[in-house]
């Protein structure tokens, strides 16, 4: 019981986590969203263009994308070749998941550590418009690779919970969950026609 306490624990982390990221992504899009209408406004209406617009807009979107990894990595979103894995017993499905776990991380440590060694010496570079240091934009990377290693290692413990599924470990396919969609609408129709 104590083990399930665990479990559910990290899962717990895990999705606050991420809800936390997702809000602050939202935010930084809608001063993007913001930011490029302004431009636009000012290019197309006033005919007077910003020259800060675009670029705060390029740092705010990276900012967003790399953010957004590790939401991607605890919803299980990132791209895999699961037909293959699925094929083998949960056993060795969940010792391969296991390791391509361990090697993402190690991919994400390289680049954490790169990209923190990257702003730090962008410190005295500055931006060509905005004129802020490039520190700011070049943390993005550091940044969002702590939380994808953090979302990593739990996805990596979860694969020991009791009573996992093979299907939760790996995530669902859009594929999966059309075709499944597909055999509930057949399901129906059939009842209907059962019933009719």
């Amino acid at each position: 019981m104590q083990n399930k306490n665990f479990f559910d624990n990290l899962e717990i982390f895990a999705d606050r986590l991420a809800k936390i990221t997702l809000f602050v992504i939202k935010i930084i899009t809608g001063i993007l969203v913001v930011t490029v209408l302004v431009g636009v406004f000012f290019r197309y209406v006033v005919r007077d263009s910003l020259s800060w617009t675009e670029e705060l807009a390029r740092y705010l979107m990276i900012w967003a994308a790399l953010l957004a990894v590790s939401v991607g990595i605890k919803d299980k979103e990132h791209v895999g070749i699961q037909l293959l894995i699925k094929k083998f017993p949960p056993f060795l499905t969940k010792i391969i998941t296991f390791l391509v776990y361990i090697l993402t991380i190690v991919f994400l440590g390289v680049l954490t550590y790169k990209g923190y060694q990257v702003a730090d010496k962008a410190k005295t570079q500055l931006s060509l418009a905005l004129n802020i240091s490039m520190y700011w934009p070049l943390m993005s990377i550091p940044v969002s690779g702590i939380l994808a290693i953090i979302q990593q290692l739990i996805q990596m413990i979860l694969i020991f919970k009791p009573g996992i599924e093979i299907s939760d470990i790996l995530g669902s396919t859009d594929v999966e969950e059309a075709l499944k969609e597909v055999k509930d609408i057949n399901i129906d129709q059939e009842t209907v026609k059962d019933q009719g």
